[in-house]
C-alpha cells in the first residue's frame, strides 16, 4: 500500500511491518476487524473491539485522514443495511 497511497488519496503511508498492523490504518474502526485459524482455535484481531459491529455503527479511523474512503465504505454499508447509524467523520 505504500507504494500507490499518496498518489491515489494524496497523504503518506507509512509501510507496514504485518497485515494485523494494516488493522488500524483501515478508514473505518468498524472494519478493522480480521480472523484466523491459530492451530484449532479462531484468533479474532480488532484493535478497536467488536462494539461498533454489534451495535450497527460505522465509525470513522482518522489516523490516515482518509474521509473519502470512510464516506464511501459507509454510503455502501447504509446502502445494503439501511439500519446502520454512520458516525461523520470529524475535522
Amino acid at each position: 500500500m505504500h507504494l500507490w497511497f499518496e498518489q491515489k488519496f494524496g497523504a503518506p503511508f507509512t509501510p507496514l511491518s504485518s497485515a494485523a498492523e494494516m488493522l488500524g490504518r483501515h478508514a473505518s474502526k468498524t472494519h478493522a476487524v480480521a480472523a484466523r485459524l491459530a492451530g484449532d482455535e479462531i484468533e479474532v484481531l480488532a484493535p478497536f473491539g467488536l462494539d461498533h459491529i454489534f451495535s450497527f455503527r460505522v465509525v470513522p479511523n482518522p489516523i490516515l485522514r482518509n474521509r473519502a474512503a470512510h464516506e464511501k465504505k459507509a454510503a455502501r454499508a447504509k446502502a445494503i443495511w439501511p439500519e446502520l447509524t454512520v458516525e461523520p467523520w470529524r475535522d
